[in-house]
């Protein structure tokens, strides 16, 4: 029982992780990356450690939970995840404690400086849920106070070619490729066809209010998003090529999504 519900808290602190991280995780790897949260438990059953190999402990398996789930593409952007899973776990602990505190819950167990609740199964779910909607209306506040900026540059580069085009930052854009649910920038045909090649295109469904089409699109080598707060590399992401993103101001337009809280 001990494991099944650690089990269940780490996939929860995974799936807030890449929620806010606007990371992807494959089925097998959250698994087995919540596997190893659940096993992480059962240091209740140690003797009693010391301050400092607990706190190694800990560190190393929230390293290795988040490497198993996001893998590592630069230091930059594991640290960056690895810091949203431990804020992630504050989150979530901290909603269970306070619903154990209303509920009154007794603790049943402290050992290794770490605290075991008698709390129902549907306590826990129900606070854990509790925890993934704040992360989520976290995020969403966050997109709206991001997109009152509206105009953003964008360094789209493939195949050693690269273009660079002012982007409207948009949260209605909910375009996303069907295959792996990923985010798309849907930006005009004539600056980005160049950039395009045969071998990484795909063709995504768009529909419209009054209109439904297809539009080719392909997953760039990097796309870089320059805010007033720097630039940022995003990720897991696609462009698609359209006619009707031409203006004078911008000529693509992406969600806020893409960027990173």
């Amino acid at each position: 029982m001990l494991f099944v519900i650690n089990f269940f808290i780490c996939f929860l602190l995974l799936q807030i992780t890449a929620k806010l991280a606007k990371r992807s995780i494959k089925t097998y790897a959250h698994i087995i990356s919540s596997a190893v949260g659940g096993a992480y438990s059962f240091i209740i059953l140690l003797d009693t450690l010391n301050y400092f190999v607990l706190s190694v402990s800990r560190a190393l398996s929230a390293a290795v939970i988040v490497l198993i789930a996001f893998g590592f593409k630069s230091l930059k952007s594991f640290a960056f995840t690895y810091l949203l899973f431990i804020s992630s776990s504050f989150i979530v602990l901290g909603v269970i404690c306070a619903l154990a505190m209303l509920t009154k819950s007794e603790y049943i167990s402290v050992h290794n400086s770490t605290v075991y609740i008698d709390i129902s199964a549907r306590g826990l779910v129900l606070s854990a849920l509790f925890a993934y909607i704040l992360s989520c209306v976290i995020v969403r506040l966050y997109n709206r106070a991001l997109s009152k900026n509206e105009i953003y540059t964008l360094e789209i580069e493939n195949e050693g070619k690269s273009v660079s085009l002012f982007a409207f930052c948009d949260t209605g854009n909910k375009l996303r490729e069907p295959f792996s649910n990923y985010p798309v920038i849907v930006a005009d045909s004539d600056k980005i066809r160049p950039l395009m090649t045969e071998t990484k295109t795909r063709v995504i469904p768009a529909s419209t209010v009054n209109s439904r089409s297809f539009l080719m699109s392909f997953k760039p080598d990097r796309v870089t998003v320059k805010t007033k707060n720097g630039q940022e590399e995003v990720e897991n992401v696609y462009v698609a090529l359209s006619d009707e993103v031409k203006t004078d101001g911008f000529c693509a337009v992406f969600n806020p999504e893409i960027l990173s809280v």
